[in-house]
């Protein structure tokens, strides 16, 4: 399911740069200048390598529901 990315929640896994990632922390920043962003730290779940990615609104990704 395709979500936009102000709705990147902690603890969603979503697909991006095609692997999965878990999200570990999200700050919401409105900078002065500038759009608003999400800054997102993400974890692989296959190797655990973790990652920094800051999401517009207007982007979307893709979450993976885990069964």
């Amino acid at each position: 399911m395709k979500i936009n990315g102000n709705e990147i929640r902690r603890g969603n896994v979503i697909e991006h740069k095609n692997r999965l990632w878990v999200v570990v922390k999200t700050e919401h920043v409105k900078p002065g200048k500038g759009p608003a962003y999400a800054q997102v730290e993400l974890k692989d779940l296959r190797d655990g390598t973790k990652l920094n990615e800051r999401f517009r609104a207007s982007e979307s990704v893709e979450r993976v529901r885990l069964d």
